[in-house]
């Protein structure tokens, strides 16, 4: 039998109410009990089946508080001081609250609860090495998160393992969400891992890893036709299922143009020397030099530079203007197929006119190392083009994890997509969205973990979400939000999403597989080398500009009087 005593701690908080079950307690105390505050009830109880007496340690979380008085009258009801705990002096006043029983501790195991306390029993603040039984997952392959709300000497550590399953993080703007994803990037880089943030804004291009082991890696995502394979490209052209001719066609036409385009960089490179080729006519010369009845399957077609690709002013817009030009050319040359040709041509004309493109972005896989963090920055694209961009990269890295595992050489990446409502809306479609969905259904087997960050956790499509084992539930004060969050994890009761309107800063519940059965209210360390995204002081700001402008008016106004001075002396 477990000795109580190590369920008991210096402070009682209150005692078990007229209600108790197995999941939840009512407490009465003479002060209101903050939220997230852990708690433990030692009790004993017989085992019916075998009529022995057990002892019990039961350990919850406040998830309701309140504050009430038993005589709701005025003026204010005077009556003798009492000590009994609940009475709060002449006031009759006392704080009614709930506490969610997430544990049981029997001989020294961790169960679900099955026995409710006693009414009357009284309640302690939870032990430290209580609460560090239960959260203290220190094994290999563990990462800190932070520590438990009020009990800084309480670690929390999560297993990175069950990333396999995918992480969802949500809360209200300045809640805390970038420095959390900063905090799980850093720590699960320098255990080795591969990380890529699909940057929305920008916020994490500053980023400076907290690990000197850890590599960092920022590029201005644009997509690349060349590094893209080109089954892969077709399909993003041309989507649809049933347009199986159209896609046929196109995927000869880009084949056909990346071996022109690439032949063009490597004479002439991609910068101010393919310009010089273009304007000398030098172009013209390499493009009557390939072959075009090779290269077009044996009609000879004559390519020359249009005025497209005459008045182009970078390198990038040359190639861009090429590789149409090409393609162009080729389907136009279809005669069998001419009304799926124009189809395609229009649709490739579409997807070039929204994508942003450059020729020498390298391939997102020559950037996928072991501790590394790989910041793909796309804040200067529109929201469309981010769309296609993100489908590039999802496609890209699906394709590239089955490679490995096929090769025997699984590569496990972790990907966080920031502003996730963005590509995974549920009330409207979006090119993006099937590519991630299918990461989360399949991402799992070949080792691409999925972490989608996201303010608006109502706005989320739930066909993704459906998908993910673990949360970080960061401030939520509408109700809407909180209710969907409800529905993604079966194991947040209503109380506690309640109860995420009252975190602060930095503050989080969190579920789910890797973290272990049990929730936890944790306060996520700060990430030192995470600058940007925090919410500006507007206030000192402003008062720092106003102070430079009076400086600025009281030199000026000096300025003038000292030359009105020299000027009467003159």
């Amino acid at each position: 039998m477990m000795d109580n005593s190590l369920c008991r701690s210096d402070i009682i908080i209150g005692r078990v109410g007229e209600e108790s079950y197995p999941n939840m307690v009512q407490i009465i105390s003479k002060l209101p009990i903050p939220l997230g505050t852990y708690v433990s009830i030692p009790f004993d109880a017989y085992d019916i089946s075998t009529g022995d007496k057990k002892s019990h340690c039961a350990v919850g979380v406040i998830s309701v508080t309140s504050y009430r008085k038993i005589v709701p009258v005025t003026p204010t009801f005077i009556a003798s001081s009492s000590t009994n705990i609940g009475i709060d002096d002449e006031n009759l006043r006392y704080a009614p609250s709930r506490a969610r029983i997430f544990a049981d501790i029997i001989n020294g195991n961790v169960e679900t609860p099955s026995v409710p306390p006693p009414p009357d029993t009284e309640i302690y603040l939870a032990p430290s090495h209580i609460l560090s039984k239960i959260f203290g997952s220190g094994k290999t392959g563990s990462i800190r998160l932070g520590h438990l709300i009020g009990r800084s000497d309480v670690e929390i550590n999560v297993d990175v393992n069950a990333l396999s399953k995918h992480l969802f993080i949500t809360g209200t703007t300045g809640s805390g969400k970038s420095n959390t994803v900063a905090i799980i990037a850093d720590r699960v880089a320098s255990i080795g891992g591969t990380v890529l943030i699909f940057d929305v804004h920008g916020e994490y291009w500053n980023l400076v890893p907290q690990s000197p082991d850890v590599d960092i890696q920022r590029i201005d995502y644009r997509l690349n036709p060349l590094k893209i394979p080109t089954r892969m490209l077709t399909r993003m052209i041309i989507p649809e299922a049933g347009a199986t001719r159209q896609r046929a066609l196109t995927a000869k036409a880009i084949d056909v143009a990346k071996k022109v385009v690439e032949k063009a960089i490597t004479s002439f490179g991609t910068g101010a020397e393919l310009i010089e080729a273009v304007s000398s006519g030098k172009i013209n010369e390499l493009l009557a030099d390939l072959g075009h009845k090779q290269l077009f399957g044996g009609q000879k077609i004559s390519i020359n530079i249009d005025e497209e690709i005459a008045n182009a002013t970078s390198a990038d817009d040359i190639l861009l203007e090429l590789f149409k030009k090409i393609v162009s050319v080729f389907l136009s040359s279809s005669t069998n197929e001419k009304e799926s040709a124009l189809k395609a041509l229009s649709k490739i004309e579409e997807f070039f006119d929204i994508v942003s493109v450059s020729f020498s972005t390298p391939s997102i896989v020559e950037f996928l190392k072991p501790a590394s963090i790989t910041v793909l920055n796309v804040s200067d694209l529109a929201d469309e083009q981010k769309d296609y961009s993100l489908k590039s990269v999802m496609d890209e890295l699906l394709s590239y994890s089955k490679q490995m595992l096929a090769r025997n050489s699984p590569h496990p990446i972790l990907v966080f997509i920031e502003e996730a409502h963005l590509f995974l809306s549920s009330s409207r479609h979006t090119i993006s969205r099937s590519s991630i969905e299918r990461v989360a259904r399949e991402g799992r087997k070949f080792g691409l973990a999925l972490a989608i960050v996201s303010q608006r956790p109502r706005n989320i499509d739930s066909n993704t979400v459906s998908q993910v084992q673990n949360f970080v539930f960061m401030k939520l004060v509408q109700e809407a939000d909180q209710q969907a969050i409800m529905n993604i994890s079966d194991m947040l009761t209503e109380d506690i999403a309640t109860s995420l309107a009252s975190l602060g800063v930095g503050e989080a519940i969190v579920l789910g597989e890797w973290i272990g059965r049990f929730p936890a209210y944790v306060k996520i360390d700060k990430h030192s080398g995470k600058r940007a995204g925090a919410t500006l002081d507007i206030a000192s700001i402003w008062s720092a500009l106003k102070t430079r402008k009076d400086m600025y008016n009281r030199l000026a106004k000096e300025s003038e009087d000292a030359y009105r001075d020299i000027s009467n002396l003159i």
